[in-house]
Order: C-alpha cells, then structure tokens, then sequence
C-alpha cells in the first residue's frame, strides 16, 4: 500500500469515527447507543423545527453553536491530518521504531479524542437550548418511522 493510500485510509477512518451519529440516512440511534439516545443531532431538531415549535432564538444560538464548533474541529482536522501522515511514515518504514510508532499513534488517538469531545460538547450544548418538552418531542418523532 502507498503512503498516499495509508493516509487517505487513516483519514477515512478516522472521520468516520468522529462523523455525527444522524449524518447518515439512519436518524435513530442505535439502541446500544444510550449517548446518542439521550442528544439531538442538528439535523434532526432542523427536520421537526415547526412540531416542536422551535423559536427563532433557539434556531440562532444552535446555528452559532454549530459555527464555532466548525471553527474549532477544522483545525483539530489538520492536526490530525499532521499526526495521521506521521504515524504512517513511520508505519511505512523497512524496521518501525515501536516507541516511535506508539507514540504518534497516541498523537493520532489525542487529536481523535479532541474532535469526538468538540462534537459532544456541541450536541450538549444543543440539548441545553432546547426545553424539556421539545426533547420529548424529539425523542417521540426520532423513534416514528418515516
């Protein structure tokens, strides 16, 4: 494999990892899930706006939320974009260096553990706008089949 695809697949999976748990055509949280049960993803509250009756003042401070998490995780992107291609120099050397490689595997691993705290702390944030009857509305309209 070129190091060009060993980043590229580092990449991959590690977005992957980090992207949001709605991305996806799937809106309902896996059962095994109880993190992504108890959160809102963006895209959900956007699709329900009207039935849970959100205001204009909540769509703007989730709107702002959302702005300066995008900010924040494009940074920690090239960071560990940075650490990726480093592990997989490394990786991709005749002999790798175990201390080496470990250690830009836990470079790897922070930069991870970064943009997986951004996102949480964003769908709290989230959570936290939203009163207490509009997450009953959304756990009920999460779980309807389309």
């Amino acid at each position: 494999m070129t190091m060009h695809r060993s980043i590229a697949l580092a990449c991959l999976c590690a977005a992957l990892a980090v992207a949001p748990s709605g991305a996806g055509a799937q809106s309902v949280p896996s059962v095994d899930d109880p993190i992504a049960r108890a959160l809102f993803e963006p895209e959900l509250i956007m699709k329900h706006r009207r039935a849970i009756a959100l205001t204009d003042d909540q769509r703007d401070a989730i709107s702002r939320l959302i702005r300066d998490l995008q900010g924040q995780v494009v940074s920690l992107q090239w960071d560990l974009k940075e650490h990726t291609e480093a592990l997989s120099t490394e990786l991709n050397r005749p002999r790798v260096d175990l201390d080496r490689a470990q250690d830009q595997m836990g470079r790897v691993m922070q930069a991870e553990r970064r943009i997986k705290e951004a996102h949480l702390t964003l769908l709290i944030r989230i959570k936290n706008v939203l009163k207490p009857e509009q997450q009953e509305s959304l756990k009920k309209l999460r779980s309807e089949v389309p």
